[in-house]
């Protein structure tokens, strides 16, 4: 048989006898039909090939490496024609069957030769393609049945923690303080029970607190607390009604206080030591005892050698008198330690005679004598906001939540006072904005309005904390002076603003800045606190576009100066330091937003005001800030690291934990969907770890937090069922904290018992807090379990 011609086209594939598979393939070509042999041809040399249109790369392949051994040509005279033999594909094609030698070649390659790909793959890639795709799928499914995405991603305080040291069931304290310790026993409060205070190192009690207002006003309001308890008709059901009998008399509680007038501020030392003890009644060792409580509340010594002297009275079940004492820094620690005092204090139901006749009189005792408490708060800053702009919140509204707040130690009432919507804050300057920006004549706060609210918040320890939204949220501003905003009213609002009406400050016009100056003075004389909220939040870039001189300093750096030049001059800054929130260089957009914010905080720094801003101004611009300047993260509780990494510090109120409004649907016209923020319970509220994922360092720049109440869909009907008993699990993580002083999480089990019994104590001052569960899982709260 002669060899392959070299000018051959055709491809080649040789019969390999040693092949079981080749023979049993050739022994089957004799059943080829007719069709079939056709596509067969003979050469000259009595090889068989097929046709060029379809060979396949694997048999062109070998035609070249017969082809490359010219010299040596294969002996194939002893196999039979079949030695070519093709065999019928899936397709009616015919495809060759290839020695082996080949076969494995396909897997290893000579270095430098192509890679011969399979027909089967050729064939079947769809296959596996699709087999692919389909475990894919349920891979995919597999990952979302066991992470569940939709379901809260959010962290979760444990729903018990037997760790973590419980109070009694009597007296569900809330906040519940730092640290404490209590016995088995009981102290009965005399009828004539009274508070009195000593001041520095005097021996004596004052005669008269008349030069001390907060702390007298504090006392009578404690007074006034026991007095209702004493006379009310519903005893606490806890306490037997039996019980007390030989129990121990405490007929006066002794404040002791070393600056009675500390300024009301970030970082003021509201820590307290409050103690209720009872002593025996025989001898020195009465004397003894009272001398060694008296020492260690002034010098402050180690807290467990006191719990100590506690411990040996807590097993003294005779009658004896009993002593209180509440020793603090200031008059803010004595607020504190009063409120502690009034919830410790229970009533027990008890008949007696009067002159009236009949009268009934509850007894007023302090289960589970002797107590000790050493108590301080964990932030600074325990704050909470209320919009008053997207509806009007009269002066009564405001003190009975401010009352509210007190008895739970929150001290930052951050009043959103201004807003897109209405301007009902009253000016002298410019009463115009009032007159046309207010949503009624009657829905206003006149200056004596502000005085009087700041004056019963201070009265609490609640510092009053303005915000004066701008360069965006001031629509309402424009109603007055319209030559100082841009976009008012502009159509479609969600282009020009986060919700209607749209509206922002011209940066560029003078007359925006001589009404600013103007409001800055007489803000900062209203309203004593040293710091300031100046918003900062939402600024939409597509409103200032729609002034073309706006949109000119934006798009065209040769016109920037010659706009400048027509402004008044930035305000000296001081010391304080200006710093840049990202490297690079500033848009022409945030350019416009710095003209804005060098004049307008250079007017808060010249009042000596510390400014605060929310998140948007440190993280979403480029921007030049003041060191001191504090930023408010709102819109996700991982920004505050971010913020943090910048040297700046912050107050947090995640929307994923610290929004009351969230939850009421989408109040938009035409809508049918739900809020853009997903409702969180007081449980969620109480899972929000201020410091998660922050080292101890950054810890320290955490000042606190705020819980807030945006007003779109709250007015005076239902403030307090939306607020309370929310607002008080957020008081409690940010007197307490999250854990405990040995590292552990607060349990939900224990707070519900607790948070239920706050419910009610708000109820009895005339705020409707809306209830967290039934009234019979107040009772059985561990029969009230998520399973």
């Amino acid at each position: 048989m002669a060899g392959l011609s070299p000018a051959s086209n055709h491809s080649y594939s040789a019969l390999n006898m040693n092949d079981p598979d080749e023979v049993m393939a050739s022994s089957t070509n004799h059943h080829r039909t007719g069709s079939q042999a056709e596509s067969i041809h003979s050469t000259s040399d009595g090889i068989e090939t097929i046709p060029h249109h379809i060979h396949s790369p694997s048999q062109e392949l070998t035609r070249r490496r017969i082809e490359s051994h010219e010299g040596s040509k294969p002996d194939i005279e002893s196999a039979s024609t079949s030695s070519a033999l093709r065999i019928h594909n899936n397709y009616g094609s015919s495809s060759p069957i290839r020695p082996k030698r080949d076969r494995d070649d396909e897997n290893s390659a000579t270095p430098g030769e192509p890679f011969v790909k399979s027909t089967h793959w050729s064939r079947c890639w769809i296959r596996y393609v699709a087999l692919a795709c389909i475990l894919f799928a349920l891979g995919l499914l597999t990952t979302l049945l066991v992470l569940r995405p939709w379901q809260s991603k959010h962290r979760m305080a444990p729903v018990d923690n037997e760790a973590v040291k419980a109070l009694p069931a009597e007296q569900p304290l809330w906040p519940i303080p730092t640290s404490f310790t209590y016995g088995k026993n009981s102290v009965v409060l005399s009828s004539d029970f009274t508070i009195k205070v000593r001041v520095g190192n005097q021996q004596t009690p004052l005669a008269s607190l008349k030069n001390y207002p907060i702390i007298e006003k504090a006392v009578a309001r404690c007074m006034g607390r026991l007095a209702v308890k004493r006379n009310t008709t519903r005893p606490d059901a806890s306490l037997d009604s039996n019980g007390g009998q030989g129990s121990n008399v405490l007929s006066e509680l002794v404040i002791a206080v070393n600056n009675p007038e500390a300024e009301l501020e970030y970082g003021a030392v509201e820590s307290y030591i409050l103690n209720v003890t009872f002593l025996p009644t025989t001898g020195s060792s009465f004397v003894a005892m009272a001398v060694n409580q008296h020492d260690i509340l002034n010098k402050r010594e180690d807290e467990h050698q006191h719990a100590d002297v506690l411990a040996r009275q807590s097993a003294i079940a005779v009658t004896g008198i009993s002593s209180a004492f509440l020793s603090t820094e200031t008059q803010w620690g004595i607020l504190h330690g009063l409120e502690t005092f009034t919830q410790l204090v229970r009533s027990r139901a008890s008949s007696s005679s009067s002159a009236a006749g009949g009268d009934i009189v509850n007894t007023l005792e302090v289960p589970n004598a002797p107590w000790s408490i050493n108590d301080a708060p964990r932030y600074s800053h325990r704050g909470l906001l209320l919009d008053t702009s997207r509806h009007y919140f009269p002066v009564a509204d405001i003190i009975r939540t401010l009352d509210a707040m007190s008895t739970v130690k929150l001290n930052v009432f951050h009043w959103h006072v201004l807003d897109q919507q209405s301007y009902p804050l009253v000016s002298q300057r410019y009463p115009d904005l009032t007159a046309k920006g207010a949503e009624r004549p009657d829905r206003i706060y006149s200056l004596d309005d502000v005085a009087s609210i700041i004056r019963f918040g201070e009265e609490r320890g609640i510092r009053v904390l303005p915000e004066f939204d701008a360069p965006g949220h001031t629509a309402s501003w424009g109603r007055a002076y319209p030559n100082i905003t841009v976009c008012v009213d502009a159509l479609p609002h969600s282009s020009y603003a986060a919700e209607p009406p749209a509206g922002q400050l011209d940066p560029l016009e003078p007359f925006t800045y001589s009404v600013l100056d103007g409001l800055v003075k007489e803000w900062a004389a209203q309203f004593p606190d040293k710091h300031v909220h100046i918003g900062g939040d939402e600024i939409n870039f597509n409103c200032w576009k729609t002034s073309q001189k706006l949109k000119d300093y934006i798009d065209n750096p040769g016109k920037r100066q010659e706009l400048e030049s027509k402004l008044p001059p930035v305000l000296p800054e001081g010391q304080d330091k200006m710093r840049q929130t990202r490297s690079g260089s500033q848009s022409g957009e945030d350019k416009l937003l710095q003209v804005y914010l060098d004049r307008a905080i250079g007017m808060y720094l010249n009042q000596k005001k510390i400014p605060i801003v929310w998140e948007e101004m440190a993280l979403e611009h480029n921007i030049q800030l003041p060191e001191s300047t504090i930023v408010q993260v709102w819109k996700n509780a991982g920004n505050a690291k971010k913020i943090i990494e910048q040297g700046r510090p912050v107050i947090l109120s995640s929307v994923e934990y610290w929004y009351l409004d969230c939850g009421s649907g989408d109040w938009l016209v035409g809508s049918q969907g739900q809020s853009w923020c997903g409702f969180t319970n007081w449980q969620r509220v109480y899972s929000y770890s201020l410091t998660d994922k922050l080292t101890p360092e950054q810890q320290k720049m955490v000042y606190g937090g705020e819980i807030c109440m945006w007003a779109e869909q709250t007015d005076s009907s239902n403030l307090d069922s939306n607020l309370w008993p929310r607002s008080a699990a957020a008081a409690e993580v940010l007197w307490s904290g999250s854990h405990d002083s040995e590292g552990e999480l607060r349990p939900l089990l224990q707070a519900a018992r607790r948070l239920s019994a706050v419910r009610e104590r708000l109820v009895e001052m005339g705020v409707r807090a809306a209830p967290i569960f039934p009234s019979w899982c107040s009772k059985h709260p561990e029969a009230c379990l998520k399973e």
